[in-house]
Order: C-alpha cells, then structure tokens, then sequence
C-alpha cells in the first residue's frame, strides 16, 4: 500500500495574525548592559522600612542643596551605633535606620545645620538614651 504524503503549507494569514499578536504582548526588557534605574527617595525610605529599622532619621542641608563630603562625614560620625545609612534623593538626602535608641544629644550639631525628619516606627520607644545600646 502506497501513500502519497503532501507537504501542506502553512496558512499564511494565521502566520501573520500570530505574529501581530506576540509584537503586542511582548514585554519591553531593559538591556542588560544598561545602569540600573536610579534609586528614588521613597524606595530608598521603603527599604529602611522593609528592613525592620525602628529608628529612621533623614537629614537634609537647610538650604536644599546637595550634600557634600564634610556634610557625609559629619551625619556619618554622629551615630556610629546605626546599622545602616543610604544617601538618596540625588545625593540630597541622608537616611540613617538604627534599631537602637541614639545618645542623649547626639543630634544638636546636626539640628542646627541640617533638617531632620523622622520616619521611625510608633511604637519604637523613645530615641534618645543616656547611655548606648548593648549590642
């Protein structure tokens, strides 16, 4: 028993149909060798957030300017005891998260130059203690 097989081609407006539909639903992909999107502000506070700090401070320059190194070297030895810092909204901004309450006074230097906002848990405690945390 022969049997003849023919080649059907395939249906050309089904084809093209297919490949309308994948162009429009395919995702735009960042190229790889591109820098990575800028951090914002409000990330950078989210991450201190995500990461359980119960303290967060942010200290920006009264005049809105950018920080400058004696700016960073000044907020950076105020509260050694401080887990972690971030320098966010385009170098405008220092944020500090501690789960540890800050020395009595630690910050009058720092009120009189810069403004301080803080993003600390309510139910933090208080910030300032006389003596510094056990660790």
């Amino acid at each position: 028993m022969l049997v003849v097989l023919t080649a059907c081609g395939p249906n050309q407006r089904i084809l093209q149909s297919a490949n309308e539909n994948t162009a429009a639903t395919e995702p735009v992909v960042a190229s790889a060798n591109g820098s990575p999107a800028a951090s914002t502000f409000e990330q950078d506070l989210n991450a201190m957030r995500t990461a359980d700090f119960k303290f967060i401070l942010v200290f920006r320059r009264k005049d809105g300017q950018t920080l400058d190194p004696d700016d960073k070297d000044l907020i950076g030895k105020t509260a050694p005891q401080a887990n972690r810092r971030r320098l966010s909204d385009e170098g405008r901004a220092a944020i500090i998260g501690s789960n540890f309450p800050f020395p009595t006074g630690a910050f009058s230097g720092l009120t009189e130059r810069f403004k301080m906002e803080d993003y600390s848990r309510p139910d933090s405690g208080p910030m300032f203690s006389n003596s510094l945390p056990n660790r």
